[in-house]
């Protein structure tokens, strides 16, 4: 240690509960978290989880634009959905590992500003390619459109993995309203779908508004994402290298003096760059740890142990996985194939509104009223494996799914579930059980670990969620290729 370096004394305060007679108060003094006035960083966390899947949502419900767009070529127009899952999400598992393993590179700054950026840009090159006529060059149209499509989800892997390592550093109720934001987003993409089908002349004219409200809505998401570090509460969470070390933790007074006891001191001990320590929790007043300020930085910005993260949040991430595989498996690619039993009647209702409502509507409110449910009541726990057992348990959708009127059939596999309420029923409880499941695990996940890796955990189990989404999104190709 340099004698001669700058030394930055940290302080770290609490309260020891009181002891039965005695008669001396021996405190550990904390520093107390600052309060979210007005709820405004709840209601940031909640537009951000909004932009998080808003880009998906807007090309996954644009079904009958892109198959306008795309009528010209028989195979692409039955099967684009299955194209687009596959080229959202395969880019998407592979930005979120290299975001995973190299974030500490790259400031929390640049990359969630830079992210939404390139993401609000391709939303404008969509909007350019509605007023564009691509009927001589719709295979090309095709082929931007997927180039389009890898490049936001790129970006959108770094936005949600920066998002959710923000969450993990905060209480969990933050990572609930990123979830319910999430939730939020697909009902607007689903809604904007409908009420272009209502205003436009037809499916391709009301693109343009449709598209155009995405790139408005992820300004938005940039303009309130930068107003978050100009709040004391937000800060007190995610400034990076603070002169201050404080105890950041969503856990209740006895388990931070408790973490503190067992992992934060020793680790810092052991670290090597305390220069003088005197640290008893027996003592009175207030523990004091001086570093040298360079050493202290690169102490704050070294490799988390990525093996034992995992493997402490393994049960939680893998049960997310599965309930976005499940997802990605069925929504949309075999759930927009379900067509009412009534179409050839002619109405409006069953020939241009049953899709968008049945599927595309009802799953994000469905969705939206699981994830908003999961804020309010966490059942069940974190412990045991009853959440793991209902989340593995959403296979059995698949079948039902499959069973129900999806066209075209070209093997001529039967059809069980004729009639319209069954697909509205099974999807009723597939999107609410998505929301609530997958929102519980994104919830708990961080706090299975200590809170200095929470960031790390929370980004790994977006990781693991978004490796479910890649997985199903291939698995939709095997489902719909034996109908």
């Amino acid at each position: 240690m340099g004698a001669g370096g700058e030394e930055v004394k940290v302080e770290t305060k609490a309260f020891l509960e009181k002891r039965e007679k005695s008669t001396a108060k021996k405190t550990l003094i904390v520093s107390m978290e600052p309060k979210d006035r007005f709820n405004v960083v709840y209601l940031i966390m909640l537009i951000q989880g909004v932009g998080t899947l808003l880009p998906w949502n807007m090309f996954i419900t644009a079904h009958a634009y892109f198959q306008e767009k795309l009528k010209a070529h028989e195979d692409l127009k039955h099967s684009f959905e299955n194209y687009f899952s596959v080229a959202a999400m395969v880019p998407n598992v592979l930005m979120f590992l290299l975001n995973t393993l190299f974030k500490h590179k790259v400031s929390l700054q640049v990359r969630m500003i830079t992210s939404v950026c390139i993401m609000t840009l391709c939303f404008v090159l969509t909007t350019v390619l509605v007023v564009i006529d691509t009927k001589k060059w719709t295979t090309d149209f095709f082929y931007i459109t997927i180039g389009t499509i890898i490049l936001i989800n790129m970006s959108s892997a770094i936005y949600q993995g920066g998002l959710f390592g923000v969450c993990g550093m905060m209480p969990p109720k933050y990572t609930g309203a990123v979830m319910t934001g999430q939730g939020v987003g697909g009902t607007f993409a689903a809604l904007a779908s409908i009420f272009s089908l209502l205003g436009g002349k037809d499916a391709v004219s009301s693109g343009f508004g449709y598209f155009m409200s995405a790139a408005v809505v992820l300004t938005l998401c940039l303009i309130t994402y930068m107003m978050l570090n100009r709040l004391k509460f937000a800060r007190h969470y995610i400034a990076p290298n603070s002169r201050r070390t404080e105890i950041k933790s969503p856990y209740s007074q006895s388990d931070q003096i408790e973490r503190l006891a067992n992992w934060q001191i020793p680790a810092v001990k052991r670290s090597g760059i305390i220069q003088n320590s005197n640290l008893s929790l027996d003592n009175e007043a207030l523990l004091s740890v001086k570093f040298h300020p360079k050493e202290a930085e690169a102490f704050g910005n070294e490799r988390p142990p990525f093996f034992v993260i995992f493997r402490q949040i393994f049960k939680l991430g893998s049960s997310v996985a599965f309930v976005f595989f499940v997802t990605l498996a069925a929504f949309p690619s075999l759930t927009s194939r379900i067509r009412s039993k009534h179409e050839d009647n002619g109405s409006e209702w069953t020939k241009i509104y049953f899709v968008p409502v049945t599927c595309f509507l009802l799953f994000n409110v469905g969705d939206f009223c699981g994830r908003l449910a999961a804020s309010f009541t966490q059942w069940p726990g974190k412990d045991g494996y009853l959440l793991p057992i209902l989340c593995f348990s959403r296979v059995v959708f698949l079948p039902l799914f499959a069973l129900c009127n999806a066209l075209p059939r070209p093997h001529g596999t039967p059809i069980f579930f004729h009639e319209d309420y069954f697909p509205i029923i099974f999807m009723v409880l597939f999107a609410i059980s998505n929301g609530y499941l997958g929102s519980l695990c994104m919830m708990y996940g961080p706090s299975m670990v200590e809170p200095e890796h929470a960031e790390t955990a929370g980004t790994m189990m977006a990781f693991m969620l978004i490796i479910g989404l890649g997985v199903g999104a291939g698995f939709s190709f095997v489902i719909t290729m034996f109908l």
